[in-house]
């Protein structure tokens, strides 16, 4: 059977039972082929339909599915379904997965590629637009491709943000991807088939119904690794991607809110007090994701240069240097000096250590590290590693600054001074 063929019977059997009907898969895994089912299902003694299923079978005809085919490529709308090489396969590990997607744009983007769904608010604030705006461009920056649904708000904010930085996006529709909803979004949404996805599980023109959108979620949170949450009540249907998220066995990472006595962040209070991840920076999703996709996740170097690929977090002169107040006396700061000396290990101390000893210690000569940076730049195992820096550390060599940020051990007093 071509893949014509196959396309031809799913587009059936969504029609016969409805758009996200569990049963419709079930009864697919029942049969050898898709052929068999439909003449199956012909048989009027067939026992597996309800009677409003039986007046399906008879009315909708296979033409339909021909017809709706050829509207497709008429529109530069793509078919998947899901026993075909395109269909992502982290969205067949979920309960109830679709079992036809249309699209139009890139639909590579939902292989190899870190995901990270964005959610929140249709309404939110001032704070929570910096933070999103802020969040999404670092996030970008580094290689992850945001996925939202594409409504006012803050999936707009994540869309725009992602195209303002000239790198692809996603939105998963609760409408067919040729329907104009929502107007606002329109110029939007031409921009994200140029260089990203528009997806749905709906037929082209299918309008976008209030009940589309829990469905929806489902597929925002099943492509992507993690959901991002950037605001969201009490009430909020952002809530409802993030639990089908945990039921999917993700991450679920909020940013923490800007005023607890506003009703506006009484979910996200809710989700962080529950075990989400909170998120300070960009550096809270990375940390997370970057030994899985070394290849497709970098550090981006900006004119300011605060994180390069040799380390991935903060450097610890940054960390420790305060500005000066402008217009103050006499400023107390803690300053590093220009040439300040390397820190050398005691080489008296390395007896009966191996090369991979010493390629730490090298490392750990241009700054602080965490242990993620050491195996990504190292090319070294986490769990190996580990080891390493753990003989390290009882022999004295080295230390654990701060938060997992390991650096040469100071054996010859403080390299900082206070100075008025």
């Amino acid at each position: 059977m071509t893949e014509n063929e196959k396309t031809k019977y799913w587009l059936w059997l969504v029609m016969v039972f409805g758009v996200a009907n569990v049963k419709t898969l079930e009864l697919v895994q029942m049969h050898d082929t898709l052929r068999e089912l439909y003449y199956v299902l012909h048989d009027p003694d067939c026992s597996l339909l309800n009677e409003k299923e039986k007046q399906n079978v008879r009315r909708i005809r296979l033409e339909q599915s021909e017809n709706i085919m050829a509207y497709c490529e008429k529109n530069g709308i793509g078919i998947m379904t899901w026993d075909s090489d395109l269909y992502p396969q982290p969205l067949r590990n979920i309960y109830n997965p679709p079992v036809v997607l249309f699209y139009r744009g890139n639909p590579a983007l939902l292989h190899d590629q870190m995901l990270l769904t964005v959610v929140g608010t249709r309404r939110p604030s001032p704070y929570s637009m910096r933070v999103s705006e802020w969040l999404c461009r670092d996030l970008c920056r580094c290689g992850i491709v945001l996925v939202s649904g594409c409504a006012v708000g803050l999936d707009a904010s994540a869309h725009r943000t992602a195209i303002e930085e000239c790198v692809p996006t996603i939105a998963v529709l609760g409408c067919g991807v040729d329907y104009d909803y929502p107007k606002e979004n329109r110029a939007l949404k031409q921009k994200i088939v140029e260089n990203g996805l528009l997806l749905s599980e709906y037929f082209p023109g299918t309008p976008p119904n209030g009940y589309h959108f829990p469905v929806r979620n489902r597929i925002l949170s099943g492509i992507s690794e993690a959901v991002l949450v950037v605001e969201a009540g009490a009430k909020s249907g952002a809530l409802i991607t993030a639990n089908l998220a945990c039921e999917q066995g993700k991450h679920v990472f909020c940013v923490p809110p800007g005023d607890l006595f506003d009703a506006r962040y009484s979910g996200v209070v809710n989700f962080l007090r529950d075990g989400a991840y909170p998120v300070f920076n960009y550096l809270d999703i990375l940390y997370t994701y970057y030994l899985n996709y070394p290849y497709k996740l970098t550090l981006y170097t900006d004119e300011k240069a605060t994180r390069t690929q040799d380390s991935l977090i903060f450097s610890m002169q940054e960390q420790e240097r305060t500005p000066r107040r402008v217009g103050s006396g006499r400023t107390k700061v803690r300053s590093t000096a220009v040439s300040e000396p390397e820190k050398e290990p005691v080489t008296d101390s390395m007896e009966g250590f191996t090369q991979e000893h010493q390629n730490i210690l090298d490392l750990l000569k241009k700054g602080g590290q965490n242990t993620n940076a050491i195996c990504c730049v190292l090319g070294m195992e986490f769990q190996h590693t580990t080891v390493l820096m753990m003989e390290l550390e009882m022999a004295g060599l080295i230390t654990n600054a701060e938060r997992d940020v390991f650096e040469l051990a100071d054996r010859g007093g403080t390299n900082t001074a206070d100075s008025q």
